[in-house]
């Protein structure tokens, strides 16, 4: 009876008959074979994520090959594709991220999954990120690329109009926001971060924008702000500080 009592804690003792007498035998209590049901949950995860990692790693080796080739043709939607894929990259890793520490606790509450992150504006194919915290143009570019987003690019009416909208009504007073619009690399030619040219623009036209002010320094004003309250764009100093908005293609879900 001493080893029952050893391990009355863990395991449960039953009685089967044998030619010499009852034989005591060793049985699984609820305890351990909840502790089995976890081991198997997190064999599940971690198998989970292994294919996922294989998957989306051949996934990213072909749209890497697709993008050698294209650059080598000189195609002018190189930078775009270059930011989609950076962006894939940047997104699955925060993926693996969320999953590896959901696989410590089966018991943890999973997310609904969503088009865009949660506290993110959808518009469209587009999800929108407004900054609480402000940065230069060059650090806010860098902390988009980080989220696996980039500095916002407006391209039609309907999403300039959503974001403005959005930035007045969460900004206050703080009306200015970068966006990812620069003539760093060339005096006059604005691009926006995935180097493609302006398609609408909302220059603000009582200001004569833009106007490379030489107030602005030695390298005077190449990068852009949204001004929610004229709800038109101005060019600044790259070097003053600003909150932002961040960009990312939602994902369908249906």
């Amino acid at each position: 009876m001493e080893d029952r009592d050893t391990y009355s804690s863990l395991q449960e003792f039953s009685e089967e008959p044998t030619r010499d007498g009852n034989e005591l035998v060793l049985q699984q209590s609820a305890g351990s074979r909840g502790l089995k049901r976890g081991i198997e949950c997190l064999r599940g995860q971690a198998a989970f994520l292994v294919i996922g990692a294989l998957l989306v790693s051949v996934c990213t080796n072909i749209i890497l090959t697709v993008l050698l080739i294209r650059m080598d043709r000189g195609a002018s939607s190189d930078s775009s594709l270059l930011l989609k894929v950076n962006s894939l990259q940047k997104r699955y890793i925060q993926l693996c991220d969320a999953y590896s520490s959901l696989g410590k606790s089966c018991s943890q509450t999973v997310e609904q999954c969503r088009e865009c992150p949660a506290a993110w504006l959808h518009v469209g194919d587009q999800c929108y990120f407004f900054s609480s915290d402000k940065l230069d143009w060059t650090k806010s570019k860098a902390s988009c690329q980080e989220m696996g987003a980039h500095l916002t690019i407006l391209h039609s009416m309907e999403q300039h109009d959503a974001v403005e909208k959005e930035a007045k009504r969460i900004g206050g007073f703080d009306y200015h926001y970068w966006i990812g619009l620069s003539d760093i690399e060339k005096e006059g030619d604005w691009r926006w971060v995935d180097n493609t040219t302006l398609q609408h623009k909302y220059w603000d036209q009582w200001s004569s924008e833009p106007d490379n002010h030489q107030s602005g320094g030695e390298h005077g004003e190449d990068c852009a702000t949204l001004n929610s309250l004229s709800k038109t764009w101005f060019d600044v100093p790259c070097e003053h500080i600003y909150k932002r908005i961040c960009q990312m293609a939602a994902i369908q879900l249906s």
